[in-house]
């Protein structure tokens, strides 16, 4: 999981340090720069998987107003299944898509470090601060993260920070179409004939199929089962109904839009393989309010589960209800117009475990409130 995440100089966020918890909770009012934390995430993925389109106007567009010269960096704490080790990545890059400063490091150890030898000139020339252990070593400049081969941790870093990561927010129309692929849902759910047939044609996912399901009969107590038209070139899901003694078979395209983003959200929760950290933006917009609480149920459930670390951001009173104080992060704009992102203030993280405050009253009572630490 994302233990710590700082993130320096994206549009709204000029500097801000978040602790994740394998549950995280952001909220806000509108306009503080939640989403600008969601998509921050989400270029650094992109550039890290390369080759994705529009990266150079996405950088330029990432510049925050207060201060244009500057240039987005990242630095990202996090563990892997199976190593004992924790990661340390940073990443310092301008509009070429080049590194100003990269450098990974496993516990105490440095992998590699480049840097720009010219950080004044327009164009950066790069250099090696800390040499990867390689027979055989490249020329520092484009993202070494992205070109180390041979190197396990660098591999298993890169695998975290890219496919590791889904970052969902689901249209209205989320599932009406959907295509065959790879490699996990897609941000907007695009593939989800492929995420489908992944989960029901792996034997070892039958519990998890059982449980989406069962999540969709509380929604719905018809719902039998979630089907593909067909195994070899399926071109929709199948919504199976029980009408008494009979089935009856309905695409998918004709269920709600409220149930197609419920189950959007499933999907991307049970996908095989998961991701280990899933994003989900405002998850409750158009789903039925009484499927709230089973989809807070299910976010709870994954990180228990070891199918990921979640972090999702809210405005629902009702929804952050289910979610308790030490998952709340509090989003705000300061007096420069900069977020500003941390824990609940000590006073009202107190109020919430001795229920004299219900965290859904964060909007409405007792409006939420950042911790501040004294300069």
């Amino acid at each position: 999981m994302i233990h710590r995440i700082r993130i320096q100089n994206y549009k709204s966020i000029r500097d801000v340090t978040v602790e994740l918890s394998p549950v995280t909770v952001l909220i806000g009012r509108s306009g503080t720069g939640k989403t600008n934390f969601c998509e921050a995430i989400r270029l650094l993925r992109d550039l890290l998987m390369g080759g994705q389109p529009r990266m150079a106007e996405r950088l330029t567009a990432a510049k925050p107003m207060t201060h244009p010269g500057v240039d987005v960096s990242f630095e990202v704490d996090f563990s892997v299944s199976g190593y004992d080790e924790t990661f340390h990545y940073a990443l310092a890059t301008n509009i070429h898509e080049l590194p100003i400063h990269e450098r990974l490091s496993v516990s105490d150890g440095i992998v590699f470090a480049q840097s720009d030898a010219r950080p004044n000139r327009s164009m950066p020339q790069a250099q090696w601060d800390a040499l990867p252990a390689l027979a055989i070593v490249p020329e520092a400049g484009t993202l070494a993260l992205t070109r180390l081969p041979g190197i396990e941790f660098v591999t298993v870093a890169l695998s975290r920070l890219t496919s590791g990561l889904g970052i969902y927010t689901f249209a209205h129309d989320v599932l009406e179409n959907s295509k065959l692929g790879e490699n996990g849902l897609s941000d907007n759910a695009s593939n989800a004939l492929g995420a489908i047939r992944a989960l029901w044609f792996n034997p070892q996912c039958r519990r998890d199929r059982a449980s989406l399901v069962a999540s969709l009969k509380q929604v719905n107590s018809r719902v039998l089962s979630v089907e593909l038209d067909s195994i070899q070139t399926p071109k929709q899901a199948i919504i199976s109904h029980e009408f008494g003694d009979k089935i009856l078979p309905m695409p998918l395209s004709s269920e709600s839009s409220g149930f197609r983003r419920f189950l959007a959200h499933l999907l991307a929760l049970y996908q095989t393989p998961p991701k280990q950290t899933l994003i989900f933006e405002e998850p409750e917009n158009g789903i039925f309010p009484g499927a709230l609480a089973i989809l807070a149920e299910e976010f709870q459930a994954t990180p228990e589960a070891g199918r990921g670390q979640v972090i999702l951001t809210t405005h629902n009173p009702v929804f952050l209800n289910h979610f308790d104080a030490d998952q709340i992060r509090v989003v705000e704009m300061d007096e420069n117009l900069e977020t500003q992102i941390g824990p609940l203030a000590p006073e009202q993280r107190e109020a919430l475990k001795d229920k004299l405050l219900y965290p859904g009253e964060l909007f409405t009572v007792d409006v939420a409130r950042r911790e501040t630490v004294a300069p």
